[in-house]
Formats: structure tokens, sequence, C-alpha cells
């Protein structure tokens, strides 16, 4: 008992001996970028916070820009232009232009798996143009990029947009028949929004999903509580109708019984109306007319997941994961021969779609 107790007190005394730093003393890296130059150069882009003095401690966003020849290169040229120590056990964002995660981001990944500052937490995302001018960018949210850009990220992956950061890629990227994907970002207007979402294979971005097909995606990867959905309708009296999901689930079946194997996705989703053209709500509320508007659903989001699943087989890229489904459920799973067959392998989607109500008012 007492020599457990001897080892209690060593442990407190030498985390009481960590040594403690203020925001003073570094400059905290918030946000990285990179942005593609030449075949033998790149420029990197951080932003650090800097604190102002008294009780109102306004935040100010400092960047710092340099080309270099690697990221080791780039990140010596920061630490020696740096007026303070460099921090970054805040990085909370990592921006790549389109060039650079084409070529590949394979480097990049190596380093922030490898840094024990880093958080597997952290965001990534592909910029659909210049990555330095987005994070120079003085934005009206009155807040630094970082914390912006996080925001947008976690916002919109509350609600229609798949969600994934460092450690969802990396798993992808390690694993065996699945790839990752990340938000595709732009600046326009002066605000930034997520665009779409970037398919890659492997460390490469090969693809784009829309930002209309965005949620589709989320609803083949994950259960959803809270999106947004809209569905075209052929009577002109309803317009288009707007359907707030509040509940859904996947679940995928294989059959491997056969030289190839075959999936079925299945998904139930749950919402009530939330906008349309039609005012009139007791004839909103009709049994018939709910009905159709389930059915028009279902046929709506079945035919853009299949052509999802073929943008995702026509690019090499296997964001759902069907590889690893496969390889996990059976023992003599060949990642080669899985490979070949990918492009050509069957993948029924099957949906349902139930209605509610309404949360129209007048």
């Amino acid at each position: 008992m007492k020599r457990k107790g001897y080892w209690l007190l060593v442990v407190v005394l030498l985390a009481g001996c960590q040594t403690i730093y203020s925001v003073e003393d570094r400059a905290i890296v918030q946000i990285l970028g990179y942005d593609y130059v030449d075949e033998k150069q790149l420029k990197g882009t951080v932003g650090i916070p800097h604190y102002g003095e008294g009780s109102t401690r306004t935040v100010e966003e400092l960047n710092l820009t340099i080309t270099a020849e690697s990221i080791k290169d780039f990140s010596e040229k920061v630490e020696r232009e740096s007026s303070k120590p460099l921090s970054m056990g805040k990085l909370a964002v990592t921006l790549y232009d389109e060039r650079i995660a084409q070529d590949g981001i394979e480097e990049f990944l190596d380093v922030l798996s490898r840094d024990p500052r880093v958080g597997r937490n952290i965001y990534m995302g592909i910029v659909d143009g210049n990555v330095q001018e987005l994070i120079e960018e003085k934005y009206e949210q009155n807040e630094t990029t970082a914390k912006y850009v996080k925001g947008v990220i976690e916002n919109n992956s509350q609600r229609n947009f798949p969600e994934a950061n460092l450690h969802s890629f990396l798993y992808a990227y390690y694993a065996d028949g699945i790839d990752g994907f990340l938000p595709y970002i732009a600046k326009k207007n002066g605000h930034i929004e997520i665009s779409g979402v970037a398919l890659f294979d492997g460390g490469k971005f090969v693809s784009v999903v829309s930002e209309e097909d965005a949620l589709t995606l989320k609803f083949l990867k994950e259960e959803v509580n809270q999106g947004a959905a809209n569905i075209k309708t052929a009577q002109e009296s309803l317009g288009n109708v707007g359907i707030e999901v509040t509940d859904s689930t996947v679940n995928y079946k294989i059959d491997n019984s056969k030289e190839m194997p075959q999936f079925d996705i299945n998904i139930k989703v749950t919402g009530f109306i939330n906008e349309m053209k039609q005012r009139d709500v007791d004839s909103v509320q009709t049994p018939e007319l709910v009905a159709e508007i389930e059915e028009k659903y279902k046929e709506q989001f079945k035919e853009r997941a299949e052509a999802l699943v073929q943008q995702f087989q026509e690019a090499n890229t296997d964001p759902l994961g069907l590889g690893n489904l496969l390889k996990n459920r059976y023992r003599n799973f060949d990642k080669e021969k899985w490979e070949e067959q990918y492009p050509d392998v069957p993948v029924n989607i099957n949906v349902e779609v139930h209605i509610t109500g309404t949360g129209i008012s007048l």
C-alpha cells in the first residue's frame, strides 16, 4: 500500500514539472495551407492568432507565407522567420490546393500522423482556388480564418455533408478496400463555403461530389438525424418540395456466392415537409399526396445514389468502403482481385421514405 502511494506521489510531482507556456510565449499555429508552385516547390501559409492587450482581448490573425522545396524546408523557414517558437498543438485546419491534392498528399499525411503535437481530430480540406488567398482574406465574421473554416466544416457536417477529419482519412488511407474524402472548400463573395466533397484514390484527389449530391453520400455512409432535401415534382401547384430529414439508417448486405460479389444498400429515411408551393395545409396532409411525395423522393434518391456509385467506380475510388466490408466479412478476400472487380461490381440501392407530417406554417 505504501509502495502504491509512493508511485502516485511521483506521478503527481512529474506532472507538476511539465513546462507550461502562455499564449504570449508561443506562435500558435491554428491553420496551415499549401499551394502548388512548380514541380520542385510549394508555397505554405500559416495563420497565427495575435491576442491584443486589455480587457477586450481582441484577436487578429498574423499570416506568414513562404515558398520552399519541401514540407521540412517550409517548416524550418517558418521557424527561422517567426519571432516566437511555433506551437502546433492548437492546429485546427490544414488545406491543400487542387494541384497538390491531385499529385498526392501522402507526404503531408505522413508528417501529420507522425507529429505528436497534432491531434487526429483536426480538419483537412481541398480548396477550389488559391489557399493563400483563402487564409489571408479578412472575413466579416470577425474571427480568425481558422475558427471560421472550422466552424463552417463542423456546421455542414451536422447537416448535409458527411463527416471527415484527419482520423477518418488516415483510417481510409491505410486500410484495404476504402478511400478517403474531404470537404471541397471555396471562397466566394467574401465568404467560405463547402461546395462539394473531394474524393480520393489512395492519397490522390480524383473527383468531386457536387453540393447537391453531398447529402446522398452522407446517407450512404452514416446515419443522419438532421438534413435538408429538395424534391422536384411534376405538379405545378406543388413546385419543389423541401423535406427536413429527422432520421435515417443504412444497412449493407453482401452476396458473395458468385464470382462477382453483389452489394445491396438499404436506406430508410424519415422526415417532414417544411417547404412547398402549395399552401393549403389540409391538402398537404392528405395520405394520397404524402404517398406521392414519398414515392417521388424515393425515385429521385435512388437515381442520385446510383449515379454516385457509378461516379465512384469510374473514378476508381471507394468512399463507401465496399472492399473493406467484403474483407471484414469474408476471410478469402483477395485485394488484387477486388481492385480488378470494383469498377464492375453490382450495387443495388433500396430506399424507404416515410413522411411523418408537415412543418409548414401559414
